[in-house]
């Protein structure tokens, strides 16, 4: 079998260039110089021994096809002994392993990029949120308090981590990005949650209450405050009250570090309770 060193030589020349002191870039350069170099060399020892061939026949057809080559050509003797060393070193490493076992090392990349895409997509589809329990329902609520988890990961997500590149970031959000409906879920149980807030500062209690964002972002403590209170509604540990807007609102004056509101709701001339959600 004739083999082909084109390549090899071509990318152990490429490596012969960086050496010595290296600067930054120059240091990078050289790393992907190896990587290549160590990719093609792979490839060639996975190509040369899926054959069948014995691998001690191939090494010494190997060895034979380099030291002609110096012979005839003085001047490729650095990079031609490199492809040699580096070619038989690679033949005994691989020459013990399965024939199988090879074929999956060599395919690893492409195995690799197809488990990404199905966890991906699969992602995208474990993160949907049911969002059809009936209203009023601690089920409902729930619901709304996961979309509303999952809506401020989006938002902090795409607002703080990924900067560069909208359609990449786009692409790369979208397994986790909220659906129409998980917003409009979102929407309305964070409304109850400051509704929540504002019935409470108006009946004078002694709470930790939030301090206002913009009208564009909302502040640390706010976030703090609906994060808190949509892991509280999902607690399996949470009893739900036979009124489950009762409930809610107890898990809003917890979170904001009220004293307990006991077993009625609290009554002021001023102050309305905050709408269920969904409740106009």
């Amino acid at each position: 079998m004739h083999y082909s060193y084109d390549a090899l030589l071509g990318a152990a020349a490429e490596l012969e260039q960086y050496s010595g002191y290296l600067d930054g870039e120059e240091l990078k350069q050289s790393q992907q110089a190896q990587a290549a170099f160590t990719s093609i060399r792979n490839r060639f020892v996975y190509d040369a021994l899926a054959t069948g061939d014995d691998a001690e026949e191939v090494k010494g057809r190997v060895t034979q096809d380099l030291e002609t080559l110096v012979a005839e050509h003085p001047d490729w003797e650095g990079p031609a002994l490199v492809v040699r060393d580096e070619l038989l070193m690679r033949i005994d490493e691989e020459s013990g392993k399965n024939p199988t076992w090879r074929k999956v090392v060599r395919y690893a990349p492409i195995a690799l990029g197809v488990a990404l895409v199905v966890a991906y997509f699969g992602t995208k589809f474990y993160n949907d949120i049911d969002m059809s329990p009936p209203p009023n329902t601690p089920e409902a609520y729930v619901a709304r308090a996961q979309a509303l988890e999952k809506t401020l990961r989006y938002d902090d997500w795409a607002s703080t981590r990924t900067r560069r590149g909208g359609a990449v970031k786009s692409i790369l959000l979208w397994p986790i990005s909220p659906s129409d409906a998980e917003v409009l879920g979102a929407q309305e149980i964070a409304g109850f949650a400051f509704e929540a807030e504002g019935f409470l500062k108006e009946q004078g209690l002694p709470c930790s209450f939030t301090s206002m964002g913009t009208d564009e972002e909302l502040s640390d403590g706010e976030l703090a405050y609906l994060e808190g209170f949509a892991e509280r509604l999902q607690s399996e540990s949470l009893e739900w009250d036979d009124e489950p807007q009762y409930t809610m609102l107890t898990e809003a004056a917890d979170q904001l570090g009220c004293p307990a509101l006991g077993g009625e709701m609290p009554e002021s001339a001023d102050a309305e309770a905050p709408d269920s959600p969904g409740q106009s």
